[in-house]
C-alpha cells in the first residue's frame, strides 16, 4: 500500500512536470533559432543590449522588473503592450548567459502566459557562439494591448491571473450564435 502511494506521487509529479514542460522550455541557440524559423518572437531582456537576435523585441526593463517584484499586474501588462509582445503567442526570453532576469520572468510567465513561453538559457552569447546571426539594435512593433484577467483561486488561496486575449482565440470555443433577419428584395 505504502509502495502503491509513493507511485502514484511520483506519477503525479511527473505528470506536473510534463504539463508544465509542455507549456515551458529552456531551449538551446539551435533549437531558439527553429522556434523563431517558425513564427516565435524573441524578446531580449537586457537593458542596453548591444547585439541582438534579428527580430527581438525589448518591453520597458523597469516596468517587467516592477512586475516581477510584486507591484502589480499594471507594470507588465504595460511593458508588453507597448512593446507588441503577444503572450498568447510563441515567445522566446533572453538576456546574458544564465540571465536571473531571464529565468524569472520565465518562470512567472510560464504560470501567465496561453503561449509558450521559452528561454534561451545561453542567452546572446550562446546565440553568437553558434554563429548565428545578430542585429544592432531591437525591432519596433506595433502594441498589442492586453490584459490581465482574474484566474480561479489555485493552492493556498492565492488567485492565479491569464492573459484576456487568449479566450479570444481558443479554437474550441464556438462564437455567439447571430440570427440574420430574411430580407427580401424587390424582383
Amino acid at each position: 500500500m505504502l509502495a502503491f502511494r509513493i507511485l502514484s506521487r511520483v506519477a503525479l509529479v511527473a505528470l506536473g512536470a510534463s504539463a508544465l514542460g509542455a507549456q515551458a522550455e529552456s531551449l538551446s541557440a539551435a533549437a531558439t533559432h527553429a522556434a523563431l524559423a517558425r513564427g516565435a518572437l524573441a524578446w531580449d531582456v537586457r537593458s542596453a543590449p548591444a547585439a541582438v537576435i534579428p527580430g527581438a523585441v525589448q518591453a520597458a526593463p523597469g516596468d517587467v522588473q516592477r512586475w516581477l517584484e510584486g507591484q502589480g499586474a499594471q507594470w507588465l501588462e504595460q511593458a508588453v503592450s507597448a512593446a507588441g509582445i503577444d503572450l498568447s503567442r510563441d515567445v522566446v526570453l533572453y538576456g546574458a548567459a544564465g540571465d536571473p532576469q531571464a529565468q524569472a520572468l520565465h518562470q512567472r510567465l510560464t504560470r501567465l502566459a496561453s503561449g509558450r513561453v521559452h528561454w534561451l538559457v545561453g542567452g546572446i552569447d550562446e546565440w553568437q557562439a553558434a554563429g548565428l546571426p545578430t542585429a544592432a539594435q531591437t525591432t519596433r512593433r506595433l502594441p498589442v494591448p492586453q490584459r490581465l484577467v482574474p484566474h480561479a483561486q489555485v493552492e493556498g488561496g492565492q488567485s492565479a491571473s491569464e492573459m484576456a486575449a487568449p479566450g479570444l482565440r481558443r479554437s474550441d470555443v464556438s462564437p455567439p450564435e447571430r440570427s440574420v433577419a430574411a430580407v427580401s428584395l424587390p424582383g
